[in-house]
């Protein structure tokens, strides 16, 4: 369990308008500690999702005395007597995060470790961390990013704000494209396209995305990959989905907004991912996949 001590004011500092309104003696209070709900002390910042139905009580009983809520739990006298703090506010559980992110989380120092090999002609935005043993080619790499240990980036690669890339990933290495001459043997088709990154994306340890064929391979704001996953070339993931671990996606889909594929399923190549469409654990798509719908097995069918 990390310890920081953290004032009620600085908390209410970080959380800005997430605050809707604050009960209790917050003067000299301080947490120090969050907690998973089984470890819950006095200096826990506890907080209470507001779809309980037991709410009240959850606030009432918890061992915190500084306690995140919505604005349906009421500060009553026992509360008062107590000496807890209610801080309401809109989203609880975002609230938690905001403050663990900014008060919690220790942050690496931008700079660049002296084992990385960083191109000169690479373009590195402000506030970037390279970790040792890095390759940093001729490529684009937004401000805030995170690039730890072992990672390769390649040419042709552009990579946007606030991103965070995980040890041994590999981003922009040639696709696995091949044709066959006369003689039936194959050789490789040119893997000469590139990879294009949006903003606020992470990707995993030991995730590879492979630079398109001859276009792009593209993936969406706050698109979030896992560890151990293969995305190759010439796939179009658009913003905010959710990729698990050990997920293997062939090449040339179009994967919409808001999809979530679950661990260890594999997409075949040349399909479309509908918005907001599941693809549950282990799954084998072969077939698109209609905005909205949950496909599971393997081949996978649409779940009813």
């Amino acid at each position: 369990m990390k310890i920081v001590r953290v004032k009620v004011s600085n908390i209410l500092e970080v959380l800005g308008s997430q605050v809707i309104s604050i009960d209790g003696n917050a003067e000299n209070v301080y947490i120090d500690n969050l907690a998973d709900v089984a470890n819950v002390s006095v200096t826990t910042l506890d907080w209470v999702n507001p779809s309980k139905t037991d709410k009240q009580m959850l606030a009432e009983n918890t061992k915190a005395k500084v306690v995140l809520v919505d604005d349906k739990v009421n500060y009553t006298e026992s509360m008062k007597t107590n000496g807890k703090v209610l801080i309401h506010v809109r989203e609880p559980k975002i609230a938690l995060c905001i403050i663990g992110n900014t008060l919690f989380v220790q942050k690496r120092r931008p700079g660049t470790h002296s084992s990385a090999t960083v191109s000169p002609n690479a373009k590195i935005g402000k506030g970037v961390f390279i970790g040792p043993h890095c390759v940093i080619e001729n490529c684009i790499i937004g401000k805030n990013c995170m690039i730890d240990s072992n990672v390769h980036i390649y040419d042709d690669v552009t990579i946007g704000d606030n991103c965070v890339i995980k040890s041994g990933a590999v981003i922009g290495s040639e696709g696995f494209g091949f044709e066959r001459d006369e003689n039936g043997n194959r050789f490789r088709f040119p893997q000469i396209g590139n990879v294009l990154i949006g903003n606020n994306v992470e990707i995993g340890a030991n995730t590879c995305v492979d630079r398109g064929a001859l276009s792009t391979t593209t993936i969406g704001d706050y698109t979030k990959i896992n560890n151990l996953c293969h995305i190759a070339h010439n796939n179009v993931i658009g913003k905010n989905v959710v990729i698990a671990a050990e997920v293997n996606v062939a090449g040339g889909n179009v994967i919409e907004d808001n999809v979530w594929i679950a661990p260890s399923s594999s997409l075949r190549g040349y399909l479309t991912i509908g918005k907001e469409a599941t693809v549950g654990m282990g799954a084998v798509v072969v077939k698109n996949i209609p905005a909205g719908e949950i496909w599971v097995g393997n081949p996978a069918k649409k779940l009813h």
